[in-house]
């Protein structure tokens, strides 16, 4: 899959929706003619902007990324993670890469291995390269426990302060005996690659994304979704970690909102969590009172979450980033379509929903300064990215292929 994928001519051809809303660009595909899923963004040890996908079928699916040239618009070529063959496709729980401050690439990817015992059953792997992808050491286990019969997935990876990459995952290996996965953290050791691992939390939600994300203070962020047993039923609200030395010690959780959330599943919907220098911020989901997409902030170095503030009643799957000064979220929400039908003497009108991308800007907890439609049909799963303070990529699925657009204020 060596597609060489530019950007330039399509990305000049930017247009706005409406008067006064943003620039989007033309949809480029970036996963080539594959089944494609599983968009994400990183950024690589020169500061280089880096997409990441998953494509091809079932059983020969692969971990790709590609290297965004900003100067000329493009990316370079697409990038195969060999050992990931087998891999799955999967939105929340997206396969990525990281690099260390020395340039060696981190890849991690889940593989399912169903039991009799346990159908979600599955591992969490990880290859390195050090030569920017050209070749890969042999995949090894995430995770220090590796028996087939536990469910393992739902990670994040981000390159920490120190410059070794950390990861975080959700596990069934303690086996509790209900419902919940476990929380567990392990970072890499110069090219030794990820050392043991050490559990954060028990009893999380199964199946909602983590986010580990590294501040401009250097601190290390963790958000998880919890499990609250209560008299009620299961409580299922955010609770949030830090690290302030380089993922040695995290301190003990907080709840970023008491949504009091109370549901015997799992809502298959992650937090995203994203600051600048002063301020850290969060969205997420819950049903917990007014079901919808809810936004927190914090001063750097404290945990003085406020009040929750109601962004969208429709939104879901969130992914949040710094624009400039402002908050920059985007989502999917379902779109009421009306088709209008003639019989006879008169006309029927039926509503059918399709997902559209949104893409908003806030400058506080309480106000929505843009809003602006990526895309009006069929996108799922979106992912964002700043490049500058007047330049950002997004990148989402749609008909089963990974596509990117370029935003402009």
């Amino acid at each position: 899959m060596n597609v060489l994928i530019y950007f330039a001519s399509l990305l000049l051809q930017v247009t706005a929706h409406e008067p006064g809303e943003l620039k989007v660009s033309d949809p480029i595909v970036i996963s080539g003619n594959h089944p494609a899923g599983s968009a994400f963004f990183t950024t690589d040890h020169a500061g280089n902007t880096v997409a990441c996908w998953t494509a091809g079928e079932k059983s020969t699916s692969k971990l790709y990324f590609a290297v965004y040239n900003k100067k000329n618009g493009s990316f370079g070529k697409a990038v195969a993670v060999t050992p990931s063959s087998g891999t799955a496709i999967h939105g929340e729980s997206m396969n990525k890469v990281a690099f260390t401050k020395e340039g060696v690439v981190v890849a991690v990817y889940g593989r399912k291995h169903p039991t009799e015992k346990n159908k979600y059953a599955g591992s969490i792997f990880y290859t390195q390269s050090f030569d920017l992808g050209k070749t890969w050491s042999n995949e090894k286990f995430l995770h220090t426990d590796t028996l087939r019969e536990y469910g393992r997935s739902y990670f994040d990876i981000a390159t920490l302060p120190d410059g070794e990459v950390g990861a975080v995952w959700l596990d069934g290996r303690l086996n509790l005996g209900g419902d919940g996965s476990s929380l567990y953290f392990a970072k890499t050791k110069t090219k030794k690659g990820f050392q043991p691992d050490q559990l954060l939390s028990e009893t999380v939600c199964q199946c909602c994304r983590t986010d580990l994300y590294v501040d401009q203070q250097g601190n290390v962020h963790v958000i998880y979704r919890d499990i609250e047993s209560t008299l009620k039923g299961q409580v299922r609200d955010f609770v949030h970690l830090v690290s302030n030395n380089n993922g040695l010690t995290f301190s003990s959780a907080k709840k970023i909102s008491n949504d009091n959330w109370i549901l015997s599943g799992c809502p298959h919907t992650g937090a995203s969590i994203a600051g600048d220098k002063n301020t850290i911020t969060i969205v997420w989901f819950t049903a917990g009172g007014t079901p919808g997409l809810y936004y927190t902030s914090t001063p750097c170095n404290e945990t003085n979450f406020t009040p929750r503030k109601l962004l969208s009643s429709e939104a879901r799957h969130p992914q949040l980033a710094v624009w400039k000064n402002q908050s920059a979220i985007i989502w999917e929400e379902a779109a009421p379509t009306t088709t209008h039908a003639s019989h006879g003497d008169h006309t029927t009108h039926t509503a059918t929903n399709n997902n559209q991308i949104v893409l908003t800007l806030t400058d506080n907890v309480s106000t929505i300064t843009t809003r602006s439609i990526i895309d009006s049909e069929a996108g799922e799963f979106p992912v964002l990215h700043t490049i500058s303070h007047n330049e950002m990529l997004v990148a989402y699925t749609k008909n089963n292929q990974v596509v990117i657009r370029k935003v402009n204020r």
